[in-house]
């Protein structure tokens, strides 16, 4: 722990970085009457003095809400998009795009970019046109079409490799990877983001632009993580901010004047993961497999306390599961039933909701027997309790679109305005939240992203239909002849192959005067996540509060909960299968007891 501490030194550099770029709040906004003006001075840059960040673009302009921008000063403005082409094809849409943000995650070549002001009437028109070229490698992956979703963060930084961080370190370790970022809670930053509930950090092998492991990290105010049993080589990292309903920021890159790569010593380990999996949990920090010292067996230690909410730690020996569930609260666990003789020994973590399991961390031993038990093989000392992840062996088959609900985005059009591409959302049920933003007017399925499987980035196939409109946005052509409208098919359905058993809410206490409320649910076989909801009424008309979790025990607070008289519960399970999302039915509603 003593190694943690000294985040402080590289926190701050962090801070230093997205502090140096001008920053006007804009949560004072004036009610807008038209639509915003221009956005001015965009620019990409590719490197700042002689510092070039690989596969990664910095935009800036000046601001809309900068009084000294006469000709683009808008009070009205809310928010920035930016649309990105690459070969005259739009390759993504930046919402509540940051200025001065870094994105990374872009393949190596010549890009065009523009940018539109957003305020409570719609996007404005286009800016003038930028180029910009993406040095690097080419990237074995498709960036999302729409990342409509939070602020990307800032700041993002690596601590292995870092000469500011100490040696003795826990991510200055083998096979051990650690970076940090500006936490989106922080309220001072350009990027900061309340819708924020997490964050996706995306790894590619440097050298050959593949992907290599996507890890979620739960929590706004999260700024750092250290994986475990990373192989040896050499890494590209882009981190994304992720909200309740699913929906992904932009890619962040490490920022100017940090490194863009990551060199991770060790051993090399076979454990590359595609981003098409489930994300995985991470192991406890710390953790390490200890025979010195130790008479008979082996002991299995970690730093401090583990939480291991929603998961498992569990011991593995020649292969074999012989212990489910050890203990977190305790920070090490002794194991002496074995037999004399040369084992390896491994210890993977595993969500409890789908049994989804970590890389391990393994290493060989010699032991001896305690000759006050009978050793055994680990065969003999086999977990009947272990279950293993099953991956789909064929993806379910989804609905027809008839059948199902898109989602579906919106920007008003006038004849000055650029066209508009309606494009649904990733995740769509017919649980339908309506959320009036200020870039768009969106019909929000809700989507998940609280649990690591929630956020794929995967782009569904693209059917195209069209109607007759003037328009010229956002495809680069200023062509006024027709909008195309982009549907992909819908990736939630609750008729499917796919049965999902009904959540129960076991229970829901809250205490008076008190702004939360603690669940818990009863587990759903094969369950990926669970949706919550409070309300004040049984039929849910007055929801206050739609939230996601992995966990079974959970925890919801709203202000609007202190002074409620009556609130009502009700959960429901999602899987998540071959890249396809199902939902259960709603449970029955459960009246939130309010103690004293």
């Amino acid at each position: 722990m003593k190694g943690l501490k000294k985040f402080g030194a590289i926190i701050c550099a962090i801070a230093m970085i997205v502090s140096s770029i001008t920053y006007y709040p804009t949560s004072n906004v004036s009610a807008a009457t038209a639509l915003p003006k221009n956005v001015i001075g965009l620019v990409a840059n590719s490197k700042s003095g002689s510092d070039t960040i690989e596969n990664a673009i910095m935009f800036a302009w000046a601001g809309a809400d900068d009084p000294a921008n006469v000709a683009g000063y808008d009070p009205t403005v809310t928010s920035t998009v930016i649309y990105i082409y690459k070969d005259g094809k739009q390759v993504t849409k930046i919402g509540n795009a940051t200025k001065g943000g870094v994105v990374g995650g872009l393949s190596a070549g010549s890009y065009t970019a523009k940018a539109a002001n957003v305020n409570s009437m719609g996007e404005g028109e286009l800016s003038e046109t930028v180029s910009f070229t993406v040095t690097g490698a080419t990237l074995n992956y498709t960036y999302p079409v729409n990342c409509i979703g939070p602020k990307t963060p800032a700041g993002l930084s690596y601590i292995t490799g870092n000469p500011e961080v100490p040696a003795d370190n826990p991510a200055q370790a083998d096979n051990k990877l650690g970076v940090a970022w500006a936490a989106s809670s922080n309220a001072s930053i350009p990027s900061a983001d309340s819708s924020v509930v997490g964050y996706n950090l995306y790894l590619f092998d440097a050298k050959t632009g593949t992907p290599y492991r996507r890890v979620y990290v739960d929590g706004i105010t999260k700024s750092n993580v250290i994986l475990e049993s990373v192989s040896a080589g050499e890494y590209l990292a882009y981190l994304s901010a992720v909200d309740a309903e699913g929906r992904e920021s932009a890619l962040a890159a490490t920022s100017f004047g940090q490194s863009s790569k990551v060199t991770v010593k060790g051993q090399v380990i076979d454990n590359a993961q595609s981003f098409d999996k489930p994300n995985q949990p991470n192991l406890p920090l710390g953790l390490s497999i200890l025979t010195e010292g130790i008479d008979y067996g082996f002991t299995i230690a970690w730093s401090d306390v583990a939480d291991l909410t929603g998961q498992r730690l569990n011991l593995f020996v020649d292969g074999v599961c012989i212990k489910v569930g050890i203990n977190g609260k305790v920070a090490s666990y002794y194991e002496n039933r074995l037999a004399t003789g040369t084992y390896e020994v491994e210890v993977r973590s595993q969500y409890t909701s789908n049994n989804v399991e970590s890389f391990g961390l393994k290493k060989t031993v010699s032991i001896k027997a305690d000759p006050g038990l009978s050793g055994k093989t680990p065969e003999e000392l086999a977990d009947p309790a272990y279950s293993k992840y099953e991956e789909p062996t064929t993806n379910p088959t989804t609905t027809a679109e008839n059948e199902t609900t898109p989602v579906v985005e919106t920007t008003p059009s006038v004849e000055t305005t650029p066209s508009v591409e309606t494009t649904p959302s990733v995740e769509t049920t017919p649980e339908i939240e309506t959320t009036t933003a200020a870039t768009e007017t969106t019909t929000v399925a809700t989507a998940e992203t609280t649990t690591p499987v929630a956020v794929e980035t995967t782009t569904p196939a693209v059917v195209e239909t069209t109607s007759a409109v003037k328009t010229t946005k956002p495809q680069e052509s200023n062509t006024n002849a027709q909008t195309t409208t982009k549907k992909q098919p819908s990736q939630t359905t609750e008729k499917s192959s796919v049965k999902v058993g009904k959540a129960v809410v076991k229970k829901a206490i809250k205490k008076k005067n008190a702004k939360k409320i603690s669940l818990t649910l009863k587990s759903v076989k094969g369950a990926t996540k669970y949706k919550v909801q409070i309300a004040k009424d049984k039929k849910f008309k007055k929801t206050i509060v739609t939230k996601t979790t992995k966990k079974l025990t959970y925890s919801v607070s709203n202000s609007k909960f202190i002074k409620a008289k009556k609130l009502y519960a009700r959960a429901k399970a999602i899987v998540v299968k071959g890249g396809e999302t199902y939902q259960g039915k709603w449970s029955k509603p459960k009246q939130v007891e309010i103690k004293k």
